[in-house]
């Protein structure tokens, strides 16, 4: 799976989010780039589909 723009910038918001409170859930990354919870939802979905992010049973991402 090619990864778009779009997935990047999930990514790099994982990122960031990871570096400054050292774990992410959804609800930071909806809150850090103004999106809506669906939005993120599908996104994160999307990327561990194609195996650029994964989700662990506690909902962090990784």
């Amino acid at each position: 799976m090619k990864l778009h723009a779009s997935g990047e910038d999930y990514l790099e918001a994982i990122l960031v989010i990871q570096k400054q409170k050292g774990m992410v859930r959804s609800i930071d990354v909806v809150r850090h780039l103004n999106l809506s919870k669906p939005s993120v939802s599908h996104a994160v979905s999307l990327l561990q589909t194609g195996g650029f992010l994964t989700v662990d049973e506690d909902h962090f991402l990784h």
